[in-house]
């Protein structure tokens, strides 16, 4: 399961993901977090996560470790004010479950001189999610953003 989702992960940082779309980005990055729910041991969360994205919308593959257990997911994270989180998925005993959550995020490192074309970007979020246990989470990800935006 786990080579599964970096083999994923890193097709979608080298697929080109340049819609025609004001905001046309792919970013990847780790996210680290605690778990609030499950068993009593071990709470650290430690994961990757990476996906494409066009306008308010992204498509997230990504994977963390927990308690002992891997966890793999495919998420939609749409974004209108506050970020909302919807996909589905697998830990490494078989056990599916609904990944649902909301987030924010902000750009902390915007590379856009020119405020137009493909540039550096990175940015850092947080959140709650449910992945089958409760979850807060932050994740820095770095890549790149084409788009007629400029972050004054």
């Amino acid at each position: 399961m786990r080579w599964l989702v970096v083999i994923g992960v890193l097709v979608a940082m080298g697929s080109p993901a340049r819609a025609d779309n004001e905001l046309a980005n792919w970013l990847v990055g780790p996210v680290v977090g605690i778990r609030l729910s499950g068993p009593p041991n071990d709470r650290t969360i430690i994961g990757l996560e990476g996906g494409v994205g066009a306008g308010p919308e992204r498509l997230n593959l990504g994977f963390e470790h927990r308690s002992d257990h891997d966890f793999g997911y495919l998420e939609i994270d749409p974004w209108y004010i506050l970020g909302g989180t919807f996909g589905v998925g697998m830990d490494d005993a078989g056990k599916a479950s609904a990944v649902l959550g909301v987030w924010e995020g902000i750009p902390i490192a915007d590379n856009n001189a020119s405020c137009t074309g493909w540039h550096s970007e990175i940015t850092l979020a947080g959140g709650y999610r449910y992945t089958g246990v409760h979850e807060l989470y932050i994740t820095l990800k770095a890549g790149r953003m084409n788009g007629n935006v400029c972050f004054d």
